[in-house]
């Protein structure tokens, strides 16, 4: 069975969450868009496991506090249980001004839990 358009617009929502967590600081909403075993790369290092991704999200405040992530292009295709998907991305610095600082690909592994869809394995590739 392919993904419902229900599944879709959940894993949509999910990407949108991984994003505003990031971007507003938030550690813990971050995380929760992983498995407890999640496994995030972006290419300065693999953050395993709930802990590790929050702190993640500490240290990228420190290093760019005014972050903004765009993805966009968003295509998945799986089934009721299990996914892959892909999003190009676009990462802003909007402190005096808007200085584009990355672009990219995710590709990403995500499978449906009790609590909704989760990535377990996320990694960035930069352009």
């Amino acid at each position: 069975m392919s993904l419902t358009t229900d599944d879709q617009v959940e894993i949509w929502a999910l990407y949108n969450r991984y994003s505003h967590a990031i971007d507003s600081g938030d550690g813990p909403g971050f995380a929760a868009c992983f498995t407890p075993d999640g496994h995030l790369d972006t290419g300065m290092g693999a953050q395993v496991g709930s802990e590790a991704i929050s702190a993640f999200v500490d240290a990228n405040q420190e290093v760019v506090p005014g972050l903004r992530h765009l993805a966009h292009n968003i295509v998945t295709d799986g089934d009721h249980e299990r996914a892959t998907g892909s999003a190009f991305l676009v990462a802003y610095d909007v402190t005096g001004g808007h200085k584009v600082l990355a672009t990219g690909t995710y590709a990403d592994e995500l499978v449906k839990t009790d609590d909704g869809w989760r990535f377990t394995k996320r990694v960035f590739t930069a352009d």
